[in-house]
């Protein structure tokens, strides 16, 4: 008996939250986004299910955008279940077309390019995916040699694998097998030992326990770093509360914001360059395009400005999208919310989430260093990530040049 079609987890998500809105804080679950052809996973909105492998017809591709899905619907033709298999994956390592790589919701792929498909075969209920080695690339292949950033990718790869080919009613899993090499997760399971190679959807589910803080130093309490703070204070960068003469990450974070507005040499230090600019700088002056309350975002600086009635309320550090998966420039509003947001292809917490275009959104991450380096999405330094989420309300405009 053909099981039950299973759309993407986070078209699910929004309205299983809205029991669990007051204490899990998955919120957005009555808010909408995103619009053409392709569809956001991270959307209340789209298709409600995936296609029989037993009629020929439109399938779902599984890209994404931002740190989340995006599906893309593509004619596969009548054959076999593994000839059909072997289609949608040839159509999913292609990657997006061009059309829909320059749209305004940039669609993308953590797959590389070049990755070809040697073979799909059915073992049972598994789709066992050959594709060549280009697939790993960047990646180690003993998950414990990985850094944070390489488990983010091969998750994302081996998460499009399994979404796209496990709406076929044959599928239950999918294992990749790179250059000959089963592709090992690093154990997401309870108990896994890194040799699970096979997955399912649940293995990519949320885990139980919510985003774990970042435990970070603490500098000792000087006159001097409270009269730095005053004035990055004075300046916007930094609300007056945070004004306590510690020297933390904070103040670090600050520093690189104002450097970052300057021109200046990133390097969360007061020098004799930034000093000088401390003397004589006022607060950032937004572009002054848009609704007087608003949110301006400039990929260049790495800065976020948090606009009230025409004025900078706070300036703020972030990174935006990496090479390849670059934050698209445009006016947006925030049409989602999330207190405790989950990706599903990166397997990582975005905590304060507010989605402004389709998957990508304003969150807390634990890494926001000086250049663009997200798979979309604004990054967001803990400490900031709270005001960020209260200030950026529903409709509120977002410009990002």
């Amino acid at each position: 008996m053909q099981r039950p079609s299973r759309p993407a987890l986070l078209r699910l998500a929004a309205p299983a939250c809205a029991l669990a809105l007051a204490l899990a804080g998955c919120g957005g679950s009555s808010d909408s986004g995103g619009t053409g052809a392709a569809t956001a996973a991270g959307s209340t909105s789209g298709a409600e299910g995936a296609p029989s492998s037993d009629d020929a017809g439109a399938t779902d591709i599984y890209f994404t955008t931002g740190e989340q899905f995006r599906t893309v619907e593509r004619d596969i033709p009548e054959g076999s279940p593994e000839e059909r298999l072997s289609d949608a994956a040839e159509e999913l390592m292609a990657g997006p077309s061009k059309r829909e790589a320059a749209t305004e919701v940039e669609t993308t792929s953590q797959i590389p390019a070049g990755t070809e498909v040697r073979g799909v075969e059915l073992d049972g209920d598994t789709a066992v995916v050959a594709v060549s080695p280009e697939f790993t690339r960047g990646v180690p292949a003993d998950p414990a040699a990985r850094n944070r950033s390489q488990r983010a990718e091969i998750d994302a790869r081996l998460a499009q694998v399994t979404y796209t080919l496990t709406q076929f009613p044959q599928v239950e899993r999918a294992k990749v097998v790179a250059g000959g090499r089963p592709v090992r997760t690093g154990g997401r399971k309870a108990g896994g030992s890194g040799e699970d190679e096979a997955q399912d959807r649940s293995d990519f589910d949320a885990p139980a326990q919510g985003p774990q803080a970042v435990q970070r130093p603490r500098g000792e309490r000087s006159l001097s770093v409270k009269a730095l703070q005053q004035r990055l204070a004075e300046l916007k960068y930094l609300p007056k509360s945070a004004v306590d003469g510690i020297d933390g990450y904070r103040t670090q974070q600050a520093v690189l914001a104002f450097q970052s507005w300057r021109g200046l040499d990133r390097d969360g230090v007061v020098g004799p360059a930034t000093q000088a600019a401390l003397a004589k700088a006022g607060p950032p002056r937004p572009h002054g395009d848009g609704p007087s309350g608003r949110i301006e975002v400039y990929r260049d600086r790495g800065v976020t400005l948090l606009i009230k009635n025409d004025r900078t309320k706070r300036a703020i550090h972030v990174s935006t999208g990496g090479p390849g998966n670059e934050t698209p420039a445009g006016t947006f509003e925030v049409f989602r919310k999330e207190l405790k947001s989950w990706s599903v292809p990166f397997q990582v917490w975005l905590p304060y989430a507010s989605y402004f275009n389709n998957g990508i959104a304003f969150h807390e991450y634990p890494d926001v260093p000086v250049y663009p380096a997200s798979h979309g999405c604004v990054r967001v330094p803990a400490p900031e990530a709270p005001g960020v989420y209260r200030f950026a309300k529903l409709g509120t405009t977002v410009i990002v040049y």
